[in-house]
């Protein structure tokens, strides 16, 4: 028998790394938030009026009007239909209840798109806007109360227009979208066959109210013909478990999600044949030089003239500077770029040199920048960056330089520099080891949020100096409804945003070593 020894740990012990654990726990609370940023932005997004296929109008006066065609829930507009279909639209934002929607509500709904009519008692019309909404949410339903919609129609007692109506109705609800998008198998342009044959007669099947009584009987009759060959394998009649999956899965929201745990980001609004990832690899590099660079030179020179004003606090250097930095950060982006542009890129030179300094584009022309070898490569794009780097540091510049003086003057005040001062140890040493690193704990904290905007871009800047970046890329989703770009600028964004904040807290016990992540 051998006795314990205090102070001695067992092998069996593992050894506790406060950082390690602090990365694992804080990786493991990220997706969570995405998750909360995601249904956040989603909501808002699919909440706001308008969708991806409204269009937008210029006036004669100049102002924008935004309409959506007015067949829009009837079928008759198949690339309207293809749109919302692979936007996921036609479905509901967070929960499906649709599949216990009863016979009468369809048939009300009917009615008030009949005789446009809110009740058989109501004296007055419903709005066109009510109308429009109500028309597109029963369009986007079909799918969902078929046998409902079948009965209506198979009513011979109910009125033509009625029935003619749930006719068209009928044919949205059994209306199948063919499959879109680069790399279509075998497989799947086969089923886009059977999907044009199957929606060409739905269509050819739609009743009209000016159809005889026969013509409106027969065509009765094909629809429940139809109607028994396919409500089984399309799931016009959902079991019970089927509908409670109907109710959580058969939605935007679960279809974006499980979209996106693939990484399947979608496609262009405009453009089926490019995805979202595809497009924004080809801007990275002039969003993350624009955006990186800047914050690096950022925080290099604001602790330099930081330290510079508060070491010559009340003084002449300090004072200029701060005026200097405050008429800075007052002076708009949208005024500074065009000075930038005008005054210095045209007709203008490198100091010292002949070189002209280039006004637009991230490199020279493609033909030019392929000869190039590697350094002259990167001395091109030194020079094309030149002017949109003073363009966008300028600002945060100004901001962060008084920033890290009220920090350094913080820090100058604490107990431990006076006594390092009074041990005699030379100011330079005080301001390095004593005073730099806490003091950059301040400038940390304000830059790590903005390592976000490495997908945000500068669209002020990247459009006057037509660099081909994410602000305009960015921009225009917005200006197009493009759901899939939007979502995707939200979820990475707040991605970047969080890994910045966890490389700050890691800083942080770098920079002082007091700082622990216990």
């Amino acid at each position: 028998m051998f006795p314990n020894r205090k102070g001695v740990s067992s092998g069996s012990e593992a050894k506790h790394d406060p950082m390690l654990t602090y990365v694992i726990r804080r990786l493991l609370l990220l997706p969570l938030t995405l998750l909360g940023i995601v249904l956040i932005n989603f909501a808002i997004i699919n909440l706001a009026p308008g969708d991806p296929v409204t269009q937008t109008e210029v006036t004669d006066q100049g102002s924008a009007t935004r309409r959506e065609d007015s067949s829009v829930a009837f079928g008759s507009d198949e690339r309207y239909l293809q749109m919302r279909e692979h936007f996921g639209l036609t479905l509901p934002i967070l929960i499906n209840t649709w599949p216990w929607t009863s016979e009468q509500r369809v048939l009300d709904d009917i009615w008030s798109l009949v005789y446009r009519k809110s009740d058989p008692e109501a004296s007055e019309e419903i709005s066109v806007r009510s109308y429009e909404s109500l028309r597109i949410r029963t369009g986007d339903r079909a799918r969902f109360v078929m046998p409902q919609l079948l009965a209506i129609v198979q009513d011979e007692y109910e009125d033509i227009a009625i029935r003619a109506m749930a006719s068209r109705f009928f044919a949205r609800g059994g209306t199948r979208q063919a499959a879109l998008g680069p790399g279509i198998s075998a497989e799947e342009k086969k089923d886009n066959r059977t999907i044009a044959i199957d929606n060409t007669l739905l269509r050819t099947l739609v009743i009209s109210p000016t159809d005889p009584v026969d013509v409106v009987e027969a065509k009765a009759q094909e629809i429940t013909t139809w109607y028994a060959l396919k409500w089984e394998a399309m799931d016009f009649q959902p079991t019970w478990p089927q509908r409670l999956k109907m109710l959580f899965f058969e939605t935007r929201l679960c279809r974006y999600l499980s979209r996106i745990l693939t990484l399947d980001f979608g496609t262009l609004r405009n453009d089926d044949t490019k995805t979202v990832i595809s497009e924004v690899t080809k801007r990275f590099k002039y969003s993350l030089t624009l955006a990186v660079l800047p914050m690096c030179i950022t925080f290099v020179l604001c602790q330099v003239f930081g330290f510079w004003m508060a070491y010559k606090q009340n003084r002449l250097p300090d004072i200029s500077l701060n005026v200097l930095f405050l008429v800075l950060y007052a002076i708009p982006i949208f005024v500074v770029a065009p000075f930038l542009i005008e005054e210095i890129g045209l007709n203008g030179r490198f100091p010292f040199t002949d070189t002209p300094i280039p006004y637009s584009g991230f490199t020279s022309k493609e033909s030019i920048y392929e000869s190039m070898t590697s350094s002259q490569r990167l001395f091109d794009v030194l020079q094309h960056i030149f002017l949109p780097l003073i363009a966008i540091t300028y600002g945060s510049l100004a901001a962060q330089s008084r920033l890290s003086r009220t920090a350094v003057l913080e820090v100058l005040r604490q107990d431990y520099v006076r006594t390092a001062r009074a041990k005699g140890v030379p100011p330079f040493t005080v301001l390095y080891r004593h005073v730099g690193r806490n003091a950059a704990i301040t400038i940390v904290t304000s830059i790590a949020g903005s390592l976000g905007v490495v997908l945000g871009g500068s669209l002020i800047v990247e459009t006057l100096f037509e660099i081909n970046g994410f602000g305009k890329f960015f921009y225009d989703a917005v200006i197009n409804w493009d759901y899939n770009v939007i979502m995707f600028s939200a979820l990475a964004g707040s991605l970047l945003t969080l890994v910045g904040y966890l490389l700050a807290d890691l800083a942080y016990t770098v920079l002082d070593p007091r700082v622990t992540l216990d």
